[in-house]
């Protein structure tokens, strides 16, 4: 990092500040906080809704995936099981939560069941979103430590240990500031600063690695290009495993997840809500299919600049290496920011998202009489503060199982388990009306 990159960070930041500290004043009520008081239009909430669940998991597990013996192009299928849904979700939960007019997904599960499945999902939401912000936590720690200096030949587990301390520290403090305005608003900042860089590293990539022809050749010889099987119990990865991973996180996270399903009750009205629903997954969502094929193009440059590699600490550090001994000054500095302020972002929508559930589901559910307005942003701000220490240091227990697993293996392995069976929940409450508590 050079002083251009620096003054690029710190433009960024004070962008990013100026945003949070613009909002900070419309926190007045609880809805303020959580729900951006009902006041959203469709771009900005098509677009956060996207960044919401993009994070550097997406990015640095799908180049990441690529750079390992086995890794193909086929991870991407994910995506388009995504975007295949979103006709389903449009259809299944917008009119029914604004109708509601509630908080949180889970008061419908009281209306519909009884406490006992309301808390039992809630605690399952709070399980799944701890995992996944910790996992983001991590993957960012690979890209700020390389930044300070991490390297395969000069490796320090303690700068990585202390990357994910100082960015669970800068979200929680981005989240306590500012509320859902902030994070929406600075959703759509960092959007367009994401597509900059990434557009930047295809061509650069491209370019330094003999041209489109020789990327394919390459690719293609080392077996990037070759479909897993369709099905199959054994295989990391099989055709359909990709689409329903996709699929099913889609479904999961729209209507059984308070993240996402926060980001888009701030919209005015169901109209809005749908409308931006359509845009996140038709126009913005297949942005992500460019990830594989960066990993492709990223795979082939390593292999003619060997030096390179082997900064390397391990496959997922394939977009870190890129970023820092590639990109050219200035771009490098912004690809930087761009990533950390995602990550701080998704930390903020899921501390939000959690905060509301503990608040809402428990704390006001238990209470006799509810809290004031002074109060509930209060407590708002407490509960935030304490997530972010939970998260950090389940961050630091996930550091571990990276030392032998892609990014993506992570997420199957402590994440996927929970919003499964909460979609199941979701689904049986929605389409089957015999079922009962």
């Amino acid at each position: 990092m050079n002083r251009l990159d620096w003054a690029t960070v710190v433009v960024f930041a004070l962008v990013l500040v100026g945003v949070a500290l613009y909002h900070a004043r419309k926190l007045r009520a609880q809805d303020d906080v959580y729900l951006a008081g009902r006041s959203m239009s469709r771009w900005p909430i098509a677009i956060s809704m996207y960044m919401a669940l993009f994070s550097t998991n997406t990015l640095l597990g799908s180049t990441g995936w690529l750079l390992r013996p086995d890794g193909t192009v086929w991870v991407g299928l994910q995506h388009v099981g995504i975007i295949m849904v979103v006709p389903l979700v449009v259809w299944l939960y917008p009119a029914l939560f604004f109708r509601l007019r509630i908080r949180t997904a889970y008061e419908y599960l009281e209306q519909r069941f009884d406490y006992r499945v309301r808390a039992f999902a809630a605690v399952f939401f709070l399980a799944t979103r701890i995992m996944w912000m910790s996992i983001m936590l991590y993957s960012t720690g690979l890209v700020i430590s390389m930044v300070l200096g991490d390297t395969a030949a000069n490796h320090d587990p303690g700068l990585q240990v202390r990357a994910i301390i100082l960015v669970g520290i800068l979200g929680t403090s981005f989240c306590f500031v500012g509320g859902m305005h902030a994070v929406i608003w600075t959703d759509v900042v960092q959007f367009f600063a994401l597509l900059i860089g990434i557009g930047t590293m295809v061509v650069l990539a491209v370019g330094r690695s003999g041209g489109l022809g020789e990327v394919f050749a390459v690719a293609a010889e080392a077996g990037k290009f070759a479909p897993p099987p369709v099905v199959g119990l054994t295989q990391e990865l099989t055709l359909l495993s990709a689409l329903l991973m996709g699929a099913v996180s889609k479904l999961s996270s729209t209507g059984a997840d308070q993240m996402l399903l926060q980001t888009y009750l701030t919209a005015r009205s169901e109209h809005e809500a749908k409308a931006s629903l359509w845009r996140s997954g038709f126009i913005i969502q297949p942005i992500s299919l460019i990830y594989p094929l960066l990993g492709t193009i990223m795979f082939v440059y390593y292999q003619a600049h060997p030096q390179t590699a082997a900064i390397m600490r391990k496959p997922d550090d394939a977009l870190p290496v890129f970023v820092m001994h590639v990109l050219p000054a200035g771009i490098r500095g912004l690809m930087v920011v761009a990533i950390l302020s995602a990550v701080l972002d998704s930390l903020a929508a899921g501390m939000a998202a959690t905060s509301a559930c503990v608040q809402v589901d428990f704390i006001g559910r238990w209470r006799r009489r509810p809290l004031s307005d002074r109060g509930a942003v209060v407590l708002a701000r407490v509960l935030i503060c304490l997530w972010g220490v939970a998260i950090i240091a389940a961050a630091l227990a996930v550091n571990r199982l990276g030392d032998k697993n892609n990014i993506i293996q992570i997420l199957n392995i402590v994440m996927y388990p929970f919003a499964g069976v909460l979609l199941g929940v979701f689904l049986l409450a929605i389409l089957v009306r015999r079922a009962h508590g």
